[in-house]
């Protein structure tokens, strides 16, 4: 081992054995790593086999926090062929550490997308890597990433951090709980089986983890949704704006906890469909506490045209009114307590739609207020 970087053996076991009860010791553990090895970023994951998800991830560089977030949410919308290194740091014939610079070439690397666009301008080149905990079940491991300048570590390198292995290992095993994808531990888990509410839950990158028997019979009576490979896939432009949204509830939960309770409960319209579903997220005040947890979202599905609770009369507002179909159908949602903007998305069209919609409504009902307007409809409500 080299006796250079032996002499930051006690301060770095000491951070180690702090990790359990001070949420700075990773952080300041990681930034001695990178400070004494000259790396680009020190990062801890989790992969839960049994749902096939990146359960944890929680990564430190020199820059400034926000800036890996955003590049490591990048990350996770490549497609896991993207990145070669899975494969091989997967293998279970391999043993030690991994190291990328083994098969990952200069020449492959100058024509992928994820190394030019992602990984190099935050010098992220080359990458060891070893696991904590790995079992039919779980896998954690951490990686220490070099730029292009610096190169790979070398093995007194890796000596060293072998040397810190074991202790590392034994805070991770002390926790591993808070690294597995543990969808029974949600609060009223049990009662999500036994509600006649189509429910899904997943993960911030859309992965399905578990739905109820409900949802099983939602999806096999429509084509607009599906789940293969356990991934949530929408109509094409409704899987852009969904993918968005549970970005944006991450970049929340890593920085800007202030903006997280708009995501409590957030309604979701697949445009010209009837169908929107209410998205929750799934998250404690510990779990926000605590570096790398990926917390889920809860989907409840509804159907417009089967779950309104008030239906009105069409054949009353077409003789009576003169309303056309696209007018009864605003008048629909209206009743069943739709706000102007989700209208607007149950039915895709601008907001100055509905309201010129609205305008038209009130002249051929004669009424003056929503109020007055709500009165009416629900008198020609069907029984």
């Amino acid at each position: 081992m080299d006796q250079s970087l032996n002499e930051f053996y006690d301060e770095l076991i000491e951070l180690i054995y702090q990790i359990p009860h001070n949420l700075d010791a990773w952080q300041q553990f990681a930034k001695k790593i990178i400070h004494i090895l000259d790396a680009s970023y020190v990062h801890i994951q989790a992969i839960d086999f049994n749902y096939q998800v990146l359960s944890f991830s929680n990564g430190i560089g020199p820059l400034a926090a926000e800036n890996y977030v955003l590049v490591e949410l990048d990350y996770l919308h490549y497609p896991t062929e993207a990145d070669p290194r899975w494969g091989k740091f997967l293998d279970p014939q391999r043993t030690g550490w991994y190291q990328c610079h083994s098969h990952v070439s200069d020449e492959f690397v100058q024509q992928s997308d994820l190394y030019q666009n992602i990984l190099l301008p935050y010098g992220l080149r080359y990458v060891a890597t070893h696991e904590l905990i790995w079992d039919e079940k779980l896998c954690v491991f951490w990686s220490i990433s070099t730029s292009q300048q610096r190169q790979p570590l070398n093995q007194q390198e890796l000596a060293f951090l072998d040397v810190l292995l074991p202790h590392l290992k034994r805070v991770v095993m002390a926790q591993r709980h808070l690294y597995e994808f543990s969808a029974t531990n949600i609060v009223g888990y049990n009662l999500i089986d036994q509600l006649a509410q189509p429910i899904m839950l997943l993960n911030l990158s859309g992965n399905v983890v578990h739905f109820n028997p409900a949802m099983q019979d939602f999806l096999q009576n429509t084509d607009l949704i599906k789940v293969e490979n356990q991934q949530l896939y929408l109509p094409q432009q409704s899987q852009i704006q969904f993918l968005k949204i549970l970005y944006q509830i991450e970049v929340a939960f890593r920085q800007q906890h202030e903006q997280l309770q708009q995501y409590k409960e957030l309604k979701f319209f697949i445009p010209d469909t009837g169908l929107f579903f209410t998205i929750h997220l799934l998250v404690s005040e510990k779990e926000q506490s605590f570096f790398g947890i990926r917390p889920l979202v809860m989907l409840k599905f509804y159907d417009t045209d089967t779950k309104l609770k008030i239906h009105l009369s069409e054949q009353k507002l077409k003789s009576n009114y003169h309303l056309s179909k696209r007018e009864i159908e605003v008048c629909q949602l209206f009743a069943n307590g739709y706000k102007f903007p989700e209208i607007a998305k149950a039915i895709n069209i601008t907001l100055t739609t509905v309201r010129t919609y609205f305008k038209r409504i009130f002249l051929k009902t004669n009424c003056t207020s929503q109020a007055e307007l709500m009165k009416l409809l629900v008198s020609t409500s069907l029984s």
